[in-house]
């Protein structure tokens, strides 16, 4: 068995999601300009056989349901642009016999309260959250390591020497 576990940061999930989060807004503004565009179509064709109040309504669904679209895609943008900005270069995790380094700071077992896998806020990536016995937490989306949870787990368990574990009792099936 090796002295330690190294697990790094993996900055790419999180540059892929700003990617894909900015393909979004792009898309979404285009949806919003084709639901004008269809709309002033559709007023041009029928304005004399459509009401005022039906081409105001037309129109203010077909914008609202877009824009409600393009703020949703806006939000994740900003969620995955701090979520990038969050990954620090380096190492991320060390298991070894004597505890857990965990960014930069070193806990021995002895000092632990919980290790734990916990569902991200508003459907993002579950965090690995370690709690201290002085009560101090530290939480590191899984995304952005370049290990499986079950590796972190068999590692924290073996060094350890079975003391400890990853609760993963709130993530549910």
């Amino acid at each position: 068995m090796p002295e330690q576990l190294v697990i790094g940061f993996n900055p790419m999930s999180a540059a892929n999601k700003v990617a894909y989060s900015g393909r979004q807004i792009r898309s979404r503004l285009l949806w919003l300009v084709v639901s004008v565009v269809i709309c002033v179509w559709l007023w041009v064709w029928q304005r004399r056989s459509m009401s005022p109040a039906g081409t105001a309504a037309m129109f203010g669904l077909a914008l609202v349901y877009s824009l409600i679209w393009l703020l949703i895609a806006f939000v994740n943008w900003r969620r995955a642009k701090s979520a990038l900005k969050a990954i620090a270069p380096g190492v991320a995790v060390v298991v070894d016999r004597r505890g857990l380094w965990l960014q930069g700071v070193g806990v021995a077992w002895s000092q632990l309260s919980q290790i734990a896998i916990r569902p991200g806020r508003f459907r993002g990536s579950p965090v690995l959250m370690v709690r201290l016995s002085d009560g101090s937490t530290t939480r590191i989306p899984l995304a952005n390591l370049n290990a499986m949870p079950g590796t972190i787990d068999s590692a924290i368990r073996s060094y350890s020497g079975g003391n400890w574990w990853i609760d993963t009792s709130k993530l549910g099936n």
